[in-house]
């Protein structure tokens, strides 16, 4: 009536209006003053009720906020004027922000035409705390039904991997007598069974596809017509023991075990042929030794006879100049190589003969610096037409080694790096000591190794697609890498076609007598 009439006062209309809103609302005008709040929106922003008496301004509110600490650390005054610059901008809004007391607020803006914006706040923590629940519910469906289906997948992917782990032929019909599951020895047997198991077909379709003038209508004839399916050689000439199981629920299992050895070779028989088979393998193992022999023969037996000729030669050539001392020299790497080969021969005969065993490893304390120094020395000898770049003092003083197969290892580096490089350029060796190692690599700028070929370069027997008429056999890297192995080592090869290639020892630093020194000093 009073609205009909004209006689109410808009106020206490408005306050009377906004105090029962189950909503908080605020107002504030185009000079960011607070000209109206109700006290639901005071309550749940935590506000006094007589924060408007004195001063209307926006500002007091947000410095009363920031003093107590809602809009974290921060020089108050800063954090105020930051709110007050973003609120001057009367931009709608819509977000939620949750309390220090721990409720969740959902704040929205609406911008007025003639200046200021209304706010309005809603306390949303008992929706949130809900939709926060059904999430969790919802996530634990999910992680269940995706632990089901996974478990379900491992079931169904360890039965098929049973099923085909069988060597028979296995097969599942249902109590109709359809084929529900076969495994990849059926398929071989019956070819066209993957075309009946998609679409169910009857076992009858399946047997009568091998055996058009003997049909089986039905899964009791083919279970009972025992004398006809316990053994039975099919169109291919192979022969398979049946054995059929009737299933709980009326289907059936059948096992077809191929039995055609059993069927054609006869006890004596089967014992020659294993006796032949035992001869043929002895044999191809004495070939095998026999090709490996000559194969290291040919390849390892090259340095010592170089050096053997260069002496040879130098002998004959200067024979009336030499002196006795140099004389003897010469004849001393001669025997030095010649007794080297011995050694390779007997290492050798005894690896290929007792593989369990392997390569023995008799250990002697020497200077692996001293080694290393004599080994490019001889090689500089050979390789006249090549520059040597050799640093090697940093390897460590004393080490138990085998001498002389830890001499052909580096040997067989320091031929390669020549082999594989044209003359003229540097062969570089460099020896150190890192975390107990003694690390030798040796650099070359030869033809290089294709990346993809890195990993088989150690292979016995195998040689690099860039090595194309270079003669070799693809076993010296196979046997230093045994040696270094037998020694407790690693060794690494980098490569680039074209470019060289580093091969790279480190061997671990045992010495008893670096142990006895120190045991001494102490």
């Amino acid at each position: 009536m009073h609205f009909i009439r004209r006689d109410f006062d808009p106020a206490e209309l408005l306050e009377c209006l906004v105090s029962t809103a189950h909503h908080g609302i605020s107002f504030i005008d185009r000079d960011l003053n607070l000209v109206m709040i109700n006290e639901t929106a005071l309550k749940l922003l935590e506000l006094p009720a007589d924060i408007l008496d004195d001063d209307p301004r926006l500002e007091n509110v947000f410095r009363y906020n920031a003093e107590r600490g809602d809009y974290g650390p921060g020089d108050p005054e800063v954090l105020v004027k930051e709110r007050l610059d973003l609120a001057g901008l009367f931009l709608p809004h819509d977000f939620v922000r949750t309390r220090p007391d721990g409720r969740i607020l959902r704040i929205q803006g609406t911008p007025v035409q003639s200046g200021g914006i209304i706010t309005t706040y809603t306390d949303v923590t008992t929706e949130h705390e809900q939709e926060k629940a059904l999430r969790e519910a919802r996530d634990r469906l999910e992680d269940t039904l995706d632990e089901r289906s996974r478990e379900l997948g491992a079931n169904r992917d360890l039965l098929l991997s049973s099923i085909n782990a069988i060597k028979d032929g296995f097969a599942v019909t249902d109590a109709e007598g359809r084929v529900v599951l076969a495994n990849n020895k059926m398929f071989e047997i019956y070819p066209q069974l993957p075309a009946f198991l998609a679409r169910k077909a009857h076992v009858s379709e399946v047997i009568n596809s091998i055996f058009p003038d003997e049909p089986v209508r039905n899964l009791d004839e083919f279970s009972d017509r025992q004398s006809m399916w316990t053994e039975r050689q099919f169109p291919d000439g192979r022969w398979y023991r049946i054995t059929r199981t009737r299933t709980d629920d009326g289907g059936m299992l059948a096992v077809y075990s191929d039995i055609s050895s059993y069927k054609e070779q006869h006890a004596v028989l089967q014992s020659h042929t294993d006796e032949l088979v035992r001869h043929l393998r002895k044999e191809k193992e004495l070939n095998e030794m026999q090709r490996e022999f000559v194969s290291m023969a040919s390849h390892e037996f090259r340095t010592p006879l170089a050096i053997i000729d260069s002496n040879a030669q130098r002998i004959l050539r200067k024979a009336d100049k030499l002196k006795p001392e140099a004389l003897v020299q010469r004849l001393g790497n001669i025997r030095d190589s010649v007794e080297r080969m011995q050694y390779l021969i007997e290492r050798f005969l005894n690896f290929s003969q007792s593989e369990s065993v392997g390569m023995e490893i008799n250990r002697d304390s020497i200077s692996l610096r001293h080694l290393t120094l004599a080994v490019c020395e001889r090689q500089k000898g050979i390789a006249r037409d090549y520059k040597f770049v050799v640093d090697v003092d940093n390897l460590p003083e004393f080490m138990d080694l085998d001498r002389k197969l830890i001499e052909q290892g580096i040997s067989n580096l320091l031929s390669n790096a020549v082999k594989y490089s044209p003359e003229q350029s540097t062969i570089t060796v460099i020896g150190s000591e890192m975390d107990g190692k003694a690390v030798i690599s040796v650099r070359d700028e030869g033809v290089g190794v294709p990346q993809e070929e890195i990993s088989k370069i150690f292979n016995r027997y195998f040689r690099a697609s860039t090595s194309s008429g270079i003669a070799g056999t693809g076993i010296g890297l196979n046997l230093t890498k045994m040696i270094v192995q037998k020694h407790g080592g690693n060794i690494h090869v980098e490569s680039e076609v074209g470019k060289g290639t580093i091969v790279t020892i480190s061997l671990p630093v045992v010495s008893r007598q670096a142990k006895v020194a120190q045991a001494r000093a102490s």
